[in-house]
């Protein structure tokens, strides 16, 4: 298949429907449809009979995700083997309609294949293994339960103050370096490493059993389609020689998105579409010894095409004062290099799915509640933000039926702020009495609360 096909297949997927159900989903399809491994992502889709108030799918694994009407797809990454029932729930005036789709994600186990791993990155990659004490959080795992990892790490070969590479006891050898392709970890970097023959990769195949390959910032400031194209082109040759070491699991890692100062829209559009692509069952499915780490999405603002920061640095992950300046901030550094870490241990540890937390940051989110409350006809939902964040709010009933949406993605300065709910749902209907529950997300922390409705 042309690789333009691939690309066009991805920004546009087609599935293939596998079930047709009763009310209210008239269709329910994932793609990939078989051959489904720990981590990898699923793509959902589906059709209505009638078009809902609102949807929330469980996907049987402990997760579930709320959706207004107009959503008809979602991505969900399942972190474990097992098979998995999807609920959907779906709200019309108020009423519930439930549908079950037993057993309808087969999920296998990925490989375990070592657990020497190598990290290649730059200084954003060193930041977050720092600021979060990735080696430690992994070390704590192997003292309590013997899972042996040895993470190395590689930095620049030459040309910057951080150089060479750092063993798992963290002794740095800044004159230790397995090639000067460390200096160029974009896509056409990572060609020459892996499509030209080199003894960077070489060194890589030979020390390490798990190898961990982040791009830089660069690699989204994609300006045209051709570029975006040649990425495409130069990742689908990496594949093919990825495949020939199934032996070795490799860990793609995407870049950090820009701050605003240092992009613009279309690059930032670009460089969602690309990580997009990168991650797709259609470039992931059927290789084994390939894994995602989406950096990009966790760093980034919302998809949102009213939001001109959409695809940016989010506003709290940004170092203050420096406006040129698109590393992460410690803040998002302590967030999600613990996500990391966790990625890496489930990769070698298939009895542990949970999540490791770093020492906590200062609260971003600070709910107070809302006044008045109980209320008729409407209340004021009061909140702080200690820095400047992302936040969106939405109002649930107690069956957890998304009510309303009363911000996405909204910029907000740090100190107090209210936004108000007028007892009604996203089509203007008045509500019933009775109590409610709205939830805050700002950046990484979420908050939830009660209120009662009285009329």
């Amino acid at each position: 298949m042309a690789a333009k096909t691939i690309l066009a297949a991805c920004l546009f997927p087609l599935f293939t429907a596998i079930a047709a159900v009763a009310a209210p989903i008239s269709a329910l399809v994932k793609t990939p449809t078989a051959n489904i491994l720990n981590e990898d992502r699923v793509d959902f889709a589906w059709s209505y009979t009638t078009v809902p108030d609102s949807l929330r799918i469980d996907f049987g694994d402990g997760q579930s995700k709320s959706f207004p009407a107009a959503t008809t797809a979602a991505r969900h990454v399942f972190r474990s083997a097992g098979r998995y029932s999807i609920v959907v729930t779906a709200w019309k005036n108020g009423v519930a309609e439930q549908q079950s789709f037993p057993n309808f994600v087969v999920v296998g186990q990925r490989p375990l294949l070592g657990t020497n791993m190598m990290f290649v990155h730059h200084s954003t990659g060193r930041n977050l293994i720092r600021d979060s004490g990735v080696r430690s959080l992994l070390e704590s795992h192997n003292t309590r339960y013997g899972t042996g990892i040895k993470f190395w790490d590689h930095d620049y070969d030459s040309g910057n103050t951080y150089t060479g590479i750092i063993l798992p006891d963290s002794t740095v050898f800044p004159d230790w370096s397995y090639g000067v392709e460390a200096n160029d970890i974009q896509p056409d970097g990572w060609f020459t490493v892996f499509c030209t023959g080199s003894a960077f990769m070489d060194s890589l195949l030979d020390r390490h059993d798990i190898i961990i390959l982040k791009n830089d910032h660069s690699t989204g400031d994609i300006t045209t389609v051709a570029q975006l194209q040649a990425y495409v082109d130069q990742y689908l040759q990496i594949r093919s020689v990825l495949d020939q070491h199934r032996d070795k699991l490799f860990v793609l890692v995407s870049g950090s998105p820009r701050r605003p100062e240092d992009t613009n829209n279309t690059k930032a559009d670009f460089a969602r579409a690309f990580y997009d692509w990168l991650q797709s069952p259609s470039f992931m499915n059927g290789h084994p010894n390939l894994v995602f780490f989406d950096l990009f999405d966790e760093l980034a603002a919302p998809n949102v095409a009213s939001d001109p920061e959409r695809n940016m640095l989010r506003t709290e992950y940004r170092r203050p004062g420096v406006p040129n300046d698109s590393h992460p901030n410690t803040f998002a550094n302590v967030t999600i290099g613990p996500r990391f870490a966790s990625l890496l241990i489930r990769l070698v540890d298939p009895n542990w799915i949970g999540e490791l937390t770093a020492a906590p940051p200062a609260p971003l989110l600070i709910a107070t509640g809302n006044h008045p409350n109980p209320f008729n006809p409407s209340t004021a939902i009061d909140f702080t933000l200690t820095q400047p964040s992302t936040v969106s709010l939405d109002v649930f009933d107690l069956s957890g039926r998304l009510i309303r949406r009363i911000l996405t993605a909204a910029r907000f300065e740090a100190g107090h702020h209210a936004a108000h709910w007028d007892g009604t749902d996203d089509q203007g209907r008045s509500q019933p009495s009775g109590v409610y529950l709205y939830r805050i997300d700002g950046g990484p922390a979420s908050v939830s609360r009660r209120m009662l409705l009285v009329r």
